[in-house]
């Protein structure tokens, strides 16, 4: 969250070319049909993004007035997960194999059983649990191209950068020198300086050991 009330910590990126200025009936199919679709625990996911309106992540139908403030596209970009814990996961498995072994009369597992097995353990505890959520506001500025993500994580940034790209046929970069410049309208040769700059260190070098 963040972009209505919480953290005022967010990441800047800037869109990779020219976006769209207005927020059109196409724009509008695009993030529907990507939009969050609940985890299903007969299905073979363990992880499922997508879209959600940003006050509400239980939100999945999304309409132009729900996104749009202003010259805002606004969007929560929810990731739902299967997390089932470990000495739980093992206990089952272990009372599943002693099961399956006993109706067989045998001793050992093949790999293949094994596998099956685990598959089997894991949909029925899924059944048992509600997967992890985690909700991260999106807040992209239509005129200036600027989008700000909530969230400093390179796992959810790359996230970000597939369903963004996905949705809108656009491409995402961080904000640097180098963006902030295009941003403000420099011109190519005036971008190309910044391949010339070397880092500047503001701390002091270790001192080196005598031998």
């Amino acid at each position: 969250m963040g972009a209505l009330k919480g953290t005022i910590s967010y990441t800047k990126l800037f869109l990779r070319g020219e976006g769209p200025k207005v927020v059109d009936d196409d724009l509008v199919d695009r993030v529907r049909l990507r939009a969050f679709r609940p985890l299903d625990a007969s299905e073979d996911d363990e992880q499922r993004a997508g879209w959600v309106a940003i006050d509400n992540p239980f939100d999945f139908v999304i309409d132009r007035t729900k996104m749009l403030y202003g010259p805002y596209l606004n969007l929560g970009l929810r990731v739902d997960r299967w997390r089932i814990p470990a000495p739980l996961f093992k206990a089952h498995f272990a009372e599943a194999e002693r099961a399956h072994l006993a109706e067989r009369g045998r001793e050992k597992l093949s790999r293949r059983e094994k596998d099956e097995l685990k598959t089997f353990v894991q949909k029925r505890l899924r059944k048992m649990l509600v997967p992890s959520m985690k909700v991260v506001d999106l807040s992209w500025n239509l005129d200036t191209g600027v989008v700000r993500f909530w969230s400093g994580a390179s796992a959810m940034h790359d996230l970000l950068g597939e369903l963004f790209d996905a949705s809108f046929g656009k491409s995402l970069v961080p904000e640097s020198p180098y963006t902030a410049g295009a941003a403000l309208g420099l011109s190519d040769a005036e971008l190309d300086r910044f391949d010339q700059l070397d880092p500047t260190v503001f701390h002091a070098e270790p001192a080196e050991r005598e031998g």
